[in-house]
């Protein structure tokens, strides 16, 4: 299975035939969706957990496919968290490639936004 096929059949197994945004209604508990790209070498179950839960997230399902070339895996993590930001973040340390990611709430963007239109106001004064 080619790497699009399996990021768009994990993501439309993750919103259960519906829209993200219709999918916050379906569950309380799998709030975020994370693809990673790692090779077969470095692939370790418990140090991705490790980071996850570092993080105080949970992981509710774990799906891993191997790539046609042999050497990397792709893994779908579905998670208990809101926000993925700092979970980003830590797998960026680590070295992870992350490919795809989608967050039941958009908290990080919108109070982005929030704070880029207080300095605007700001600086109209």
């Amino acid at each position: 299975m080619p790497t699009k096929e399996f990021i768009k059949n994990q993501v439309e197994r993750f919103t259960s035939a519906a829209t993200p945004e219709q999918f916050t209604d379906l569950t309380e508990r799998e709030n975020s969706l994370l693809i990673l790209e790692v090779g077969l070498k470095d692939y370790t179950l418990t140090e991705i957990a490790r980071i996850v839960e570092s993080n105080n997230a949970h992981v509710l399902n774990l799906a891993v496919l191997p790539v046609s070339d042999g050497s990397t895996l792709l893994i779908s993590i579905k998670l208990d968290v809101s926000d993925l930001t700092l979970i980003l973040r830590s797998f960026e340390r680590f070295n992870y490639n992350v490919l795809y990611h989608y967050m039941k709430e958009g908290e990080i963007n919108d109070q982005q936004k929030e704070r880029l239109n207080e300095l605007l106001y700001y600086l109209d004064m």
